[in-house]
């Protein structure tokens, strides 16, 4: 067996943990669940699309939800993540 490391946003680590803890398992023993439900029975998945990162800063400052500077702290984090560095 080969160990598979993820990064997840604090509130899904909260949700997995939850749910994990409801059905008497760990998070491996969940995320193990998850994926032989995902290669039995075909779960869509999307591909991932990149949108252009001005495209991203564009619709945020849009929907008039964010300040400034949460919109160009999520544009740099975009621009450095492996599917926009480079």
């Amino acid at each position: 067996m080969a160990t598979l490391t993820i990064s997840l946003p604090t509130q899904f680590i909260i949700q997995v943990d939850t749910e994990a803890k409801s059905q008497g398992a760990t998070r491996s023993e969940f995320f193990r669940a998850l994926l032989r439900k995902y290669f039995t029975d075909r779960i869509e998945l999307k591909p991932f699309v990149k949108i252009p990162l001005n495209e991203i800063e564009d619709e945020l400052r849009k929907s008039g939800k964010y300040n400034d500077k949460f919109i160009k702290s999520v544009v740099k984090g975009f621009s450095r993540s492996s599917l926009y560095a480079g």
